[in-house]
């Protein structure tokens, strides 16, 4: 099928219609493409394309999505709190291709194993999901960062030795 930024006029029908091109939506495509390279897949995302956007791609200028004027942001408030001073919270959303995975300024995190394991649901326990959790930062390559590659090595930083693993149960 390759790859189009708008839907070509000679296509009539596609395998899967996902919708929405957030972190999830992308990674599901990308996972889909992957087993199955004759399925035709269309993913559709209401923010622009963010190839090329130096928004995005230039870590610098990562702030710039946090402008109230920006095209890759969508900007939700919370409702008042008395406990805000009657203020609300601005969150803001990725609101382009990638989603929040382009406007959060390269930062990786993933949950504690207590938050996994609080769900109390089969197949969805921290032992269960790390082979899964471990692919997102195996499949960077940023060799500066050896503790993304291998989350369990121990690093050093400023002679203080930090152990990334998860404590056991």
């Amino acid at each position: 099928m390759g790859l189009y930024k708008n839907l070509s006029d000679d296509i009539e029908e596609v395998d899967v219609i996902i919708a929405g091109g957030g972190t999830a939506g992308c990674a599901v495509a990308g996972r889909l493409a992957e087993a199955d390279p004759t399925l035709s897949i269309l993913v559709i995302e209401g923010g622009p394309n963010n190839y090329e956007n130096p928004a995005i791609v230039t870590p610098a200028m990562f702030p710039t999505n946090l402008v109230p004027s920006s095209k890759n942001t969508l900007f939700y408030q919370s409702k008042k709190s008395d406990k805000l001073a009657g203020r609300g919270v601005i969150v803001p959303s990725g609101g382009t291709l990638g989603g929040g995975s382009s406007i959060n300024f390269m930062a990786y995190t993933r949950a504690q194993r207590d938050d996994f394991d609080s769900w109390n649901t089969p197949g969805w326990t921290t032992d269960e999901l790390y082979p899964f959790l471990r692919k997102v930062p195996e499949s960077l390559s940023v060799s500066y960062f050896p503790q993304m590659i291998r989350p369990e090595a121990d690093v050093t930083n400023s002679g203080t030795a930090r152990n990334l693993r998860w404590p056991e149960k």
